[in-house]
């Protein structure tokens, strides 16, 4: 197997911006955690205040990883610091990240989270799904595979902390299993959402210093940090460096274990480690340093440590050493394993292990007895084995195995005498010259130059700065430049003649390239005899002039610079040569080779040489080609071609000097050129041709084609087909000695961006080539003549190559370095430096979801009500029997998220709340959740919290600082006055809140949190657990109870709330049963109420409405007397008389139209019948509907068939008859179950009912049966076959009854159905034809003792007639009479014990089956006698066991014997107990005889009946029968108008009124018959809830009724009035206070008299009493045709002032003009939006008015504000935005003007002096004729609802009056004129009277007493035999005196005589005796032991 190697490493770690600071903070030991803000603010949250924290990471370099900004900008972080330090550590191993692309090379990167992916993609409006690709963890690898073209795997790990290490482990295994060749492996992390570090500071992880104490006893757990590292692994031999060697590297996960997911498994550690080394076949002594996860934590360490020791100290061996980077940098988690590799690495490098920080206390016993050694300062390597532990916290383990790299430098050589060429490349200037002088610095390590030179060739499209050193060269050589993105084309340029030089190619020499180069050239001279090596280095002036030496020399040079280039890696795309240049081209172009192109040059040379030819000379002359073909003299020619006015002449040497000084004379540039004395390229030549070709085709044996980069300069471009062009051949170089040199028309070839190079001993063409090419071309020489160092010159100039954007890898000149290289060899990667210009997007705190950004952020809480959410204690706050969200729920929501935003802690936090205005509650379902979002406006410190869109709660939200926190610690500090109580009438925690759930507040459990309170409610205790709601909430109930009155309040605004929890935690004191309490006092004064470290000023709570209750309805019964049999039930049924008539009235037409068709019926009772209309007959279900049917069929066929059909199809009629169940639904039924009931075994009992489908007395029975408590009911309905109850299988489960198959006619009942108690048969509509059979069968399910019920209609009656005739036509058998059935019943051995008959012959019989009666006599005891020895003789009866009844006769009315039966039949032997007790009520009535053998006994002993009560003549029994809740009315002369139910207009009702107890108290106040009563807006603003009753003043709030405010009528002596009053005035009497009341004048009606008080007093009470209107003033007042409006507007006109007015319709402006013809079209204006604002304006020329009447609201009301002029006055008779607590901008009153709140009601508060006024002004205005009636729109008394419908519209003018008397005609009055309406009955106690409860203090005879003071009582007298003996009691009887009610508490004791006396005559001092209530009692049982 092939190694595995470290081939490459590179990193960011905390404050180290790459490995080498990493490596400095390490070794000097800097603790590399800071506590700075570069994440977040320290400490917020509570987190610690430290972490490690990379440099910089908003800098990337977008362009170069091909990064769109748009994807940069939501790039994870962690993403973009990968993407560079992945290229650099491939860099850092010397190769270049191009020369891998498409390879099969796996990237695994451990990551563990993108936190940035959650705030990139947070706002669904701003996604483009960029943060998608730029955030998801398979990204983190596919992007590194996609930007290197990698094709191996490729994939993202997360296992935690273990991640990085374990990519590497997966990276190893891949390479061994050769699933790639290589890998590159990253870990990362950043710390970007505080939230996560919050969850791991919560899981206890976390230490509170931010420090990782590993291996030490202070540690306390990790601190985080972050990272981001990466490593490149290949096989060995593709590695260039070796930093270390994977040996083995494995996984295992802890599995299972006792203390949870998160405790480490320190045997699974060992498990793993110890395989691992086996695998190896490595022994533990040979294990130098193990690399710990060493976290610092508690549990963590010690299960590493004693792992580690029980691998590797087991045997004598040197101490082993260990060490954790956590320490150092802290834990970056996810990344933690490479970091700690990279630390590994480091160490072994420099050779030194780098110190563990923090460690000063070992906490291991392995630590402290030498066996392992924490490597605590810096300890040299001695190259052992090294392993690196990994450890989840989910439990997966990776261990890995390094062998270090053991190769150390080698001796450095000498100082190398050739300079070093290196080259650079980078993303910017900058980065390119630090890599250079960071080489400058390592410039004696040749390994570390050349893995710089190997990276060099990145192309310039990415890497755009190119720069390049000579190192050791004389002068610092470096120059950097840009490079042009697109590759470029390299063309050689091969000069010619007269480039030679002495001294070319010496300085060259010392390269060996160049030198092995010269020795081929000899080795191909050798049979010349030439040394070209010798020629050149012995050179001097002279040498070259001999052409010989002049060609091989300058061959040599050129052959030897094309394989140097050549050897670098270069090859032309273009070459072109300019005259025997063209043999250089030859070998550049790999037609001719070495020795070819060295010889040609040589027989060039001799050829000429021995021609002995005439001397030549050749010049450069400045004229173009054409210019010389015309100007040379004869014998000269052009020669070559060299540029466009650059021409070289050749010819005769005399020809050519005398042409050259012809030129210079006429200013033509000319200059003779060196050329040996030959005329190359001239006619000359031709005679050389033949001699030199065929030496030529010696050297050249076999041509080679010439390849098309080869640009020829000897051959015309139209020739280059010919044969001659296509070879390098013999005669292709003859022909280029004889032809002209074509070389401007060769360069026009070279492409505009060419690098072009001159290959010459000396680059005579620079300029040439200058002039002739584009500018963008560039053209480098690589040697010069003269030059001090050539060596220099040349290699900075392949520096140029390099740099213009062709690689070169110069490393190639140079003696070859060994790869790998040695250890020690400096890292690249930290030199690496990237384009950073550009700062990218980095989450921060406020981007999280979580935060609370900015001001359009919302942060929302999801309050989720299931049993194990933290919400779940909210399910407490239960108000009016809905779990509604605490107010203070709110206050907290917005606190947590004040703190969130700040970042700061609740617990140390101080906050203020104000102006909270509560605007709606949010109810919680009892399961599901609710979203609350809070918004935070962090300029105004403004809150919202919403629910789906709706504003909850608003206020204002900061931290309490400084001075305001001052203050309020000063305020909490004043000492608090308490006056202390009796203790035991403190109010206990269950009293208080028995008094709020009276309330309607229903707190659970959690909310209960008043522990304590005094009688008053103003100082207590509060529960403290820690929870801010439930402990807020708590301070609020305080408040309210202390408030008196029963409404249930809401809070609905909240001036402030100050809370120091700081100082609230320092006050918290213990009480009982370790509870925690903080005192609470409450300050009426103040309106605050302060308790621990909270202040709340300023509650306001609303009344709210109750709910229609919830909890079932109580049962109301009375106990009444009921005789056994009622011959003449429901008579008094209106109804059922009604439906009788009409009954037989359709009877009597069936008749008459059956005669017609020969059918005679006679049918009893039609006597008397009313003939009835069938209108409407056939819409009413019942008999009515069928026989309205049947009187309108048409009769035609079979008549039988007929009315048969049509029964049957209308058969549901006769089920649902009204008349036919009767019986069913009065009390009738109950009496019979009852009575059955009370003659069973107590408890339980057994129903059977047959032929239940159609009878369906189930309906009925089941729901009278369960009033009974704890009755166990067996209830079985049956029929004939089971699929007819199906119709109804849904109610009957509903109600428990299972259903059974049975039919009475055909059998005795079978099954479970016999043994019943009571056997149930409803067969009124289905007649039997066999009722005997019936009866038997039906007695046959019956138990012995048993009841049967029969309903059944009789023969005789109408009725029963008509429904046989029905259905069994004729056939009359099943019809029996009364005693036809009684003698039935008698043969089937039943007894009617109960008979209930019907006016209309339905009946009802219960039968008791009789019992073989015992022949013994039974047992009669007398209970009568007081002496009471009657119960001895009871108990010893009962003792014996006997089946005897016993009988207890009592015949004394108030004997107690009843309640004692009830008791005894519970007891053993109780079914024998039987009672017969006379209970008369008429003082005359007779007293039966109960002696055996008389027959009233012995009738009574038959039926054996458990009771039997005889009264007035009658026997019968006590039943306990339901009230009828209809409310009742009766006919009353004093009634009111109300609601039933606030906010429902449909229960507006009259109500009879106390008045009729009406006792005159104040002489002022007298009793007024109202005629005619006015609706105010008040009245519809109260009745339809819009406006709750404490908006008005006084506290009439608590008062059952609010209506109606003014009246006209007559006073007691009959005058006429008109008045006001508070409330209560739509009624027909009223007690009016003679100051409200005004005489009405004569000429007006009562009617017009009714439309005056309110209107009138409430505008001269705004406009002249407030507002304070002078004659002349301007006014404007809002809804003119209002009643108010109308008044105000005739009070200003009297007064002469300018009036405007706004109206709602053109109708209303139209009437103000008629009635006030003094008010133009400039006076009106629109009361429907704010128009009326510019109008007011214009014409008071910006002015404004003096005096504004306002009703409208909201914006109307600003802009009514607007209008006032200066000094003017506001008069506000609006509620609306009173109520609402609307602002009013203060810059108004600038103005100098005022505002006025007008309550109309306040005048009728005590004290008032401004009534008298107003009073007088009223009286004054109708003497003057001011005022005057307003148009009226009456509804008569029984149109109550109508009239407040009609007037909440708002389109009436005037007044809206309800009549309840007409005024009479004649001015006399008959004093008597009473009218009496029906009006719904109240109880009501008159205040003189004096009321006694016995009992009274216990909880019902509070409550009753309360109910009493609620309707009227003032006097009452409460017993107890003890006192006030608790808070609760003494609290009720404080609030009531305090309304004035006048309370005795009385101890006498009612059980005796003189009690009772004492009690009446106290109770007679404080006023007659109105009614006792008796609710004493003492439970003492166990009379009959």
């Amino acid at each position: 197997m092939e190694d595995i190697v470290i081939a490459g490493i590179s990193g960011r770690l905390p404050e180290s911006n790459n490995l080498e600071e990493f490596w400095l903070n390490l070794f000097n030991g800097v603790d590399m955690v800071t506590e700075d803000d570069r994440r977040w603010k320290p400490g917020l949250y509570g987190l610690p205040r430290r972490n490690g924290k990379l440099k910089e990471i908003d800098r990337f370099d977008a362009a170069f990883f091909g990064v769109h900004p748009k994807q940069a900008h939501t790039m994870d972080p962690q993403l973009r610091l990968m993407l560079e330090i992945s290229y650099e550590a491939i860099v850092d191993g010397g190769i270049n990240p191009v020369s891998m692309r498409g390879s099969k090379t796996g990237v695994y990167i451990g990551v563990s989270g993108s936190e940035a992916g959650e705030a990139f993609s947070k706002d669904p409006e701003e996604l483009l799904g960029y943060s998608m690709t730029g955030c998801q963890r398979a990204m983190f690898a596919n992007r590194l595979s996609y930007f290197f073209d990698f094709n191996g795997p490729s994939t993202a790990i997360d296992t935690a902390c273990s991640s990085s290490l374990l990519a590497l482990e997966n990276a190893f295994n891949a390479i061994r299993h050769g699933q790639c060749d290589a890998a590159l492996v990253g870990g990362v992390n950043l710390l970007l959402k505080p939230n996560t570090s919050v969850q791991f500071m919560k899981l206890g992880m976390l230490s509170p210093e931010g420090a990782c104490k590993s291996f030490d006893a202070s540690g306390n757990g990790y601190c985080r940090s972050e990272a981001a590292v990466a490593v490149l692994l290949t096989k060995k031999s593709m590695a260039k460096r070796i930093y270390s060697t994977v040996l083995n590297a494995g996984n295992n996960t802890d599995g299972y274990k006792e203390q949870g997911v998160t405790f480490p498994s320190g045997e699974m550690q060992q498990r793993l480690v110890r395989s691992l080394y086996q695998d190896a076949n490595i022994t533990p002594e040979q294990v130098e340093y193990i690399e710990a996860h060493g976290t610092g934590t508690k549990v963590g360490d010690p299960q590493e440590v004693n792992g580690i020791v029980s691998v590797f100290c087991q045997s004598q061996r040197d101490p082993l050493l260990i060490g954790s980077t956590k320490s150092n940098m802290g834990h970056p988690e996810p990344a933690s394993g490479l970091a700690a590799l990279a630390k590994v690495v480091l160490s072994l490098e420099h050779g030194v292990w780098a110190p563990n920080i923090h460690f000063h206390d070992p906490n291991i016993p392995a630590l402290t007895d030498g066996r392992v050694h924490v490597v605590s300062e810096p300890i040299p390597v001695r190259g052992g084995i090294v392993g690196i532990n990994s450890f989840g916290f989910g439990g997966s383990n990776v261990h890995v195995i390094l062998r270090p790299h053991g190769s150390k430098s080698l001796a450095q050589a000498a100082q190398p005498s050739v300079p070093r060429l290196l080259q650079a490349s980078g993303r910017t200037e900058e980065a390119v010259i630090s890599l250079l002088n960071n080489a400058q610095q390592h410039k004696d390590n040749p390994s570390y130059l050349s893995l710089l030179n190997d990276v060099s060739g990145v192309p310039t499209a990415g890497m755009p700065y190119r720069g390049y050193a000579l190192i050791g060269a004389q002068g610092e050589l470096t120059e950097v430049q840009q490079a042009q993105p697109t590759p470029r084309p390299l063309w050689y340029i091969c000069s010619g003649m007269g480039t030679q030089w002495a001294g070319m190619g010496r300085s060259l020499m010392q390269l060996p390239e160049f030198r092995e180069s010269i020795q081929r050239s000899d080795v191909a001279l050798k049979d010349t005899g030439l040394c070209v090596s010798r020629l050149l280095m012995d050179a001097d002036e002279s040498t070259f002039e001999d052409t010989v030496h002049a060609f091989v020399g300058l061959a040599a040079i050129q052959v030897a610079q094309i394989d140097m280039l050549q050897k670098m890696g270069l090859q032309p795309d273009g070459i072109v040569g300019h005259s025997v240049g063209e043999l250089a081209c030859g070998y550049a172009d790999g037609s001719l080779s070495h020795s070819e192109a060295i010889l040609a040059a040589y027989w060039r040379g001799r050829c000429i040489k021995e021609a002995n030819l005439p001397p030549g000379g050749m010049a450069a002359v400045g004229l173009t080609w054409e210019e010389c073909k015309a100007q040379c003299p004869q014998g000269v020619v052009p020669a070559c071609h060299n540029a466009e006015d650059t021409v070289t002449i050749s010819g005769p040497q005399d020809s050519v000097s005398k042409f050259v000084a012809q030129l210079k004379e006429s200013g033509v540039f000319a200059k003779e050129v060196r050329s040996a004395g030959v005329a190359f390229h001239s006619y000359y030549m031709a005679s050389i041709a033949p001699a030199l070709l065929c030496a030529l085709q010696n050297v050249i044996k076999s041509p080679r084609p010439r390849s098309a980069r080869w640009i020829s300069t000897s051959i015309p471009q139209t020739d280059w087909e010919s044969p001659l062009a296509l070879y390098s051949s013999a005669e292709y170089h003859v022909n280029n000695l004889v032809s002209p040199v074509l070389f401007q028309e060769g360069l026009s070839f070279v492409p505009d961006n060419a690098v072009v190079v001159e290959i010459a001993p000396h680059a005579l063409l620079q300029a040439i080539l200058k002039r002739s090419l584009k500018p963008t071309c560039s053209i480098l020489p690589l040697v010069k003549r003269g030059h001090a160092n050539n060596l220099e010159f040349f290699l900075s100039h392949v520096g140029k190559i390099y740099m213009n954007g062709i690689n070169v890898d110069s490393n190639k000149l140079y003696p070859t370095v060994e790869y790998p290289v040695p250890t020690g060899t400096p890292l690249i990667s930290p030199h690496i430096q990237w384009d950073h210009s550009q700062v990218w997007d980095v989450p921060k705190v406020e981007d999280f979801p979580a935060g609370s950004g900015g001001s359009t952020s919302a942060t929302v809480y999801n309050i989720d009500m299931n049993p194990e959410s933290p919400d779940y204690y909210m399910i407490g706050h239960c108000i009016d029997g809905r779990v509604l969200y605490p107010a203070t729920g709110y206050l907290v929501l917005a606190w947590r998220t004040l703190m969130r935003s700040l970042g700061a802690v609740m617990e140390h936090t101080p906050v203020i709340f104000e102006d909270v205005t509560i605007h709606r509650a949010t109810i919680l379902s009892k399961t599901g959740s609710v979203q609350l979002e809070v918004r935070l406006m962090p300029a105004t410190n403004r809150f919202e919290v919403s629910e789906n869109g709706n504003l909850a709660v608003s206020g204002k939200v900061s931290v309490l600082e400084d001075a305001g926190l001052d203050a309020f610690h000063a305020e909490l500090n004043k000492p608090m006055a308490v006056d202390k109580e009796d203790p035991k009438l403190l109010l206990k925690a269950g009293d208080i809140y028995k008094e709020l759930r009276l309330r309607g507040y229903d707190y659970g459990k959690t909310f209960q949190g008043i522990l304590e309170s005094n009688n008053a409610g103003d100082y207590g205790k509060l529960h403290w657990t820690g929870n801010w709601v439930t402990f807020l909430d708590t301070m609020l109930q305080m408040i309210v109870v202390g408030l008196s009155g029963r409404s249930l309040r809401l809070p609905t605004r909240i001036r402030s709330v100050c809370v120091d929890p700081r100082l609230h935690e320092e006050r918290v004191n213990e009480y009982a049963d370790d509870q925690k309490a903080v005192d609470v006092h409450v300050n009426r004064c103040l309106d605050n109420i302060t308790a621990g470290g909270v202040q709340i000023c300023g509650l306001h709570a609303t009344v709210a409405p109750r709910r229609q209750q919830q909890q079932t309805l109580p049962t109301l019964e009375e106990f009444a007397f009921v005789p056994c049999v009622d011959s003449d039930c429901l008579r008094t049924s209106e109804k059922l008389g009604d439906q009788l008539r009409h009954c037989k009235g359709l009877v009597q037409r069936l008749q008459r139209k059956l005669a017609n068709q020969g059918v005679k019926i006679s049918i009893p009772g039609l006597e008397g019948a009313t003939e009835s209309q069938l209108i409407g007959a056939e819409a009413e279900k019942g008999l009515l509907r069928l026989l309205s049917v049947l009187c309108g069929l048409e009769l035609n066929g079979n008549l039988r068939s007929e009315l048969e059909q049509t029964v049957e199809k209308e058969r549901d009629c006769l089920l649902q008859d009204p008349l036919f169940n009767g019986l069913l639904d009065s009390q009738a039924l109950r009496h019979c179950l009852d009575t059955a009931l009370e003659n069973s075994t107590p408890g339980k009992l057994k129903v059977v009912e047959a032929l239940a489908a159609d009878g369906h007395v189930f309906s009925r029975a089941v729901g009278l049966l369960n009033i009974q408590p704890m009755l166990r009911l067996d209830y079985t309905a049956s029929d004939v076959s089971i699929d007819q109850l199906s119709a109804h299988q849904s109610s009957l489960e509903e109600q428990g009854i299972s259903t059974a198959q049975w039919d009475p006619l055909q059998g005795p009942a079978t099954g479970g159905l016999d043994g019943a108690d009571l056997v149930v048969c409803n067969c009124v509509t289905g007649h039997t034809a066999y009722p005997a059979l019936l009866i038997e069968n039906l007695t046959s399910a019956a138990r012995e003792g048993g009841f049967v019920l029969l309903h059944t209609l009789l023969r005789g009656d109408t009725l029963g007639e008509t429904v046989a005739f029905l259905t069994s036509q004729n056939n009359q058998e099943g019809l029996l009479t009364q005693t036809e059935w009684e003698e039935l019943f008698q043969k089937a051995s039943l007894n009617v014990v109960m008979l209930r008959k019907s006016f209309y012959g339905s009946a009802l019989f219960l039968c008791h089956q009789r019992q073989q009666s015992p022949q013994d006599q039974p047992i009669l005891i007398f209970v009568d006698p007081t002496d009471y020895k009657w119960v001895e003789t009871l108990k010893s009866t009962l003792a014996e066991s006997s089946d005897i009844p016993v009988w207890l006769i009592a015949t004394k009315g108030h004997n107690g014997v009843v309640g004692m039966v009830n008791c005894l039949r519970q007891e053993p032997g109780g079914n024998r107990i039987r009672c017969a007790f006379v209970s008369n009520l008429s003082k005359d009535a007779e007293v039966p005889s109960l002696v055996p053998t008389k027959k009233e006994m012995k009738a009574l002993l038959k039926k054996d009946l458990v009771m039997n009560v005889y009264r007035d003549g009658q026997w019968g029994v006590f039943r306990h029968q339901l009230l009828t809740q209809d409310l009742s009315e009766e006919l009353t002369e004093q009634a009111y108008i109300n609601v039933l139910t606030r906010g429902d207009l449909s229960s507006l009702r009259w109500i009879a009124s106390p008045l009729r107890h009406f006792i005159p108290s104040n002489p002022n106040v007298q009793l007024c018959r109202v005629y005619y009563s006015s609706l105010n807006f008040r009245d519809i603003m109260l009745a339809t809830g819009k406006l709750p009753p404490d908006a008005i003043p006084g506290d009439i709030a608590l008062q059952q009724c609010m209506l109606g405010m003014e009246f006209s009528g007559r006073d007691p002596s009959g005058r006429r009035v008109m008045g006001l009053l508070p409330a209560k005035g739509l009624a027909t009497c009223v007690d009016a206070d003679k100051h409200f009341l005004w005489d009405v004048p004569s000429s007006w009606t009562l009617e017009q008299a009714a439309s005056v008080p309110v209107v009138y007093a409430t505008a001269y009470y705004s406009l002249v009493v407030r507002g304070r209107l002078r004659p002349g003033e301007s006014v404007l007042i809002h809804s003119g045709s209002g009643g108010v409006g109308q008044a105000a507007i005739a009070i200003a006109l009297s007064m002469r002032c300018r009036v405007f007015t706004t109206v709602g319709s053109g109708e209303k402006k139209a009437y103000l003009q008629e009635r006030f013809p003094q008010l133009t079209a400039e006076s009106f204006a629109n009361s429907r939006d704010a128009s009326f604002e510019p109008h007011v304006m214009l014409q008071t020329q910006g002015k404004g008015v003096d005096l504004v009447l306002n009703s409208l609201a909201e914006e109307k009301l600003q802009a009514s504000l607007r209008c006032l002029a200066r000094h003017g006055r506001f008069l506000e008779i609006g509620k609306y935005d009173l109520s609402n607590n609307t602002p009013l901008g203060m810059a108004l009153f600038l103005k100098n003007v005022a505002f006025h709140g007008i309550l109309l009601d306040a005048l009728f508060e005590e004290g008032n002096r401004e009534w008298e006024e107003v009073s007088e002004l009223l009286k004054k205005g109708i003497a003057s004729g001011v005022v005057q009636p307003l148009r009226t729109t009456v509804f008569e008394r029984n149109q109550v609802e109508d009239a407040f419908r009609y007037m909440a519209q708002g389109k009436h003018i005037g007044k809206v009056l309800l009549q309840v008397r007409s005024e009479e005609t004649s001015s006399t009055v008959p004093a008597a004129s009473a009218l009496s309406i029906p009006a719904i009955c109240r109880t009501f106690f008159p205040a003189s009277l004096s009321y006694i409860i016995t009992g009274g203090l216990g909880g019902f005879g509070l409550e009753l007493a309360q109910w009493l003071t609620e309707r009227g009582a003032r006097k009452l007298v409460l017993t107890s035999r003890s006192g006030i003996r608790n808070g609760y009691q003494a609290k009720r009887v404080r609030e009531w005196q305090a309304m004035g009610i006048q309370i005795l508490v009385s101890t006498s004791d009612v059980s005796s005589m003189a009690g009772t006396e004492r009690l009446i005559s106290e109770a007679c001092r404080l006023g007659q005796v109105g009614g006792i209530f008796h609710l004493a009692m003492v439970l003492k049982d166990g009379m009959l032991e």
